[in-house]
């Protein structure tokens, strides 16, 4: 996978985690990265007609800001990618709300299966 695309998952994981996670409180200091590698891993373990229409509108999800504000989406700060999440998340368009929809769900999935003392709490 592009390091890109690997980049923008793991930022997008973040920006979701941070929101579903309550019991940090919303800090942006907390670490999702096994969260991200979830998400990763079960993207690679789709077949190929599946996982390249998302990797194309995950592209299109990183890259739709850069003409307007100059930057890619794992490059912002987590408050802009936060406000840029909840955009595509009430989106009008079907296939926005549905890319955020589908890392989202795989997002919380791992928030919530993580190993340890307390789910969400237990790799900090």
């Amino acid at each position: 996978m592009l390091p890109y695309l690997s980049k923008t998952i793991s930022a997008l994981c973040d920006a979701i985690a941070v929101t579903q996670d309550h019991r940090a409180a919303g800090a942006p200091a907390t670490s999702y990265d096994d969260v991200a590698e979830f998400v990763l891993e079960q993207l690679r373990k789709m077949p190929p007609f599946l996982s390249w229409p998302v990797l194309l509108a995950t592209s299109a999800f990183g890259m739709s800001r850069l003409l307007l504000e100059g930057s890619l989406f794992y490059k912002r700060p987590w408050q802009r990618r936060y406000v840029q999440v909840e955009i595509w998340r009430h989106s009008r368009f079907g296939p926005c709300r549905g890319l955020i929809r589908f890392y989202s769900s795989l997002a919380v999935l791992a928030l919530y299966s993580r190993r340890g003392t307390g789910g969400a709490a237990a790799s900090r």
